[in-house]
């Protein structure tokens, strides 16, 4: 994998600017689960690595390397004055300065990891705290510490995303299906009868309850644990979409889709793509088969001398 060549500082380096220029084309504001996206949309290499779980050499979990080069990219990036955000809120927001900047003549090193190494430099001996820039060097340590204030939600991301990519091809099928059911898509017995026809794997009906409309659904699902989902994979979807007549298409991958396919996804016959980060978002927001808990974290006030 090309991230896997880049030494821990180049891999944080890498989505800065990427980081920048969705913000930028969003207007100045965005939730930090819109940016992983859209700058997985940007570019094949931050997809691939956003999608990618590590095993810790220490305690054997499995973790998202790109987690924690992803906060620690947008911290950076607030120490220098170019975004702002408050703790515990997902929102990003773009400064003046951030959305002035010409990021074709940007220059990440001098722009930002210079001057943000300077912050850390000043502020690690006043809070009598471990250097963060020696520490980004010595990544199997920081990887299982706490690197995001969203580090809970992070770890059960990561096991919601394995549990997921260990299930069965006929097991992820049939949770695909209890997530659109959820989503109010309510299937016939057409879809089990057409599920080995090499493009279909369930065939339903939804109702829209505001306009009183019922669609016609078709979906997809791919079980991918190494290769993404390709334009030809899209493209085989269209034709099984047109051949039963369906009035739009759900694809299904707990991996990632391609620039490619998602641009043949836009074309002809609407297809709705649901890639990896989508399904964990989407089991957390229809709570599929999943129990909610509440927890507390302690706020700074705590630690502070």
């Amino acid at each position: 994998m090309y991230y896997d060549k880049l030494n821990s500082e180049e891999q944080v380096s890498y989505l800065i600017k990427p980081i920048l220029e969705v913000l930028q084309a969003a207007g100045g504001q965005l939730e930090r689960s819109e940016i992983r996206n859209r700058i997985s949309e940007l570019d094949e290499h931050i997809a691939e690595f956003e999608q990618k779980l590590y095993t810790s050499n220490k305690t054997g979990n499995q973790y998202k390397k790109f987690d924690f080069k992803f906060n620690f990219a947008i911290k950076e990036l607030g120490y220098v004055g170019l975004i702002s955000y408050v703790k515990y809120n997902p929102v990003i927001t773009l400064t003046q300065e951030g959305a002035n900047i010409d990021l074709s003549n940007f220059d990440v090193k001098t722009e930002v990891r210079d001057k943000a190494r300077t912050y850390w430099e000043e502020h690690s001996s006043k809070n009598k705290v471990k250097s963060k820039m020696a520490a980004i060097s010595d990544v199997e340590e920081d990887e299982d510490s706490e690197s995001s204030e969203d580090k809970l939600l992070d770890d059960f991301k990561v096991k919601l995303q394995s549990a997921i990519a260990n299930m069965s091809p006929a097991k992820f099928e049939q949770f695909s299906r209890a997530l659109l059911t959820k989503m109010g898509v309510q299937f016939t017995n057409k879809g089990v009868q057409i599920s080995n026809d090499g493009g279909i794997d369930g065939y339903g009906y939804h109702i829209d309850d505001d306009d009183f409309r019922t669609t016609r659904v078709v979906i997809q699902c791919k079980r991918f644990n190494a290769n993404p989902v390709s334009e030809p994979d899209i493209n085989q979807f269209l034709g099984a979409m047109n051949k039963f007549q369906a009035d739009y298409g759900v694809f299904i991958t707990n991996s990632r889709f391609t620039n490619k396919a998602r641009e043949a996804a836009r074309e002809g016959t609407p297809i709705t793509l649901i890639d990896g980060n989508d399904l964990v978002r989407l089991v957390i927001k229809y709570e599929l088969f999943i129990t909610p808990v509440t927890t507390y974290v302690m706020e700074d006030f705590y630690t502070e001398e």
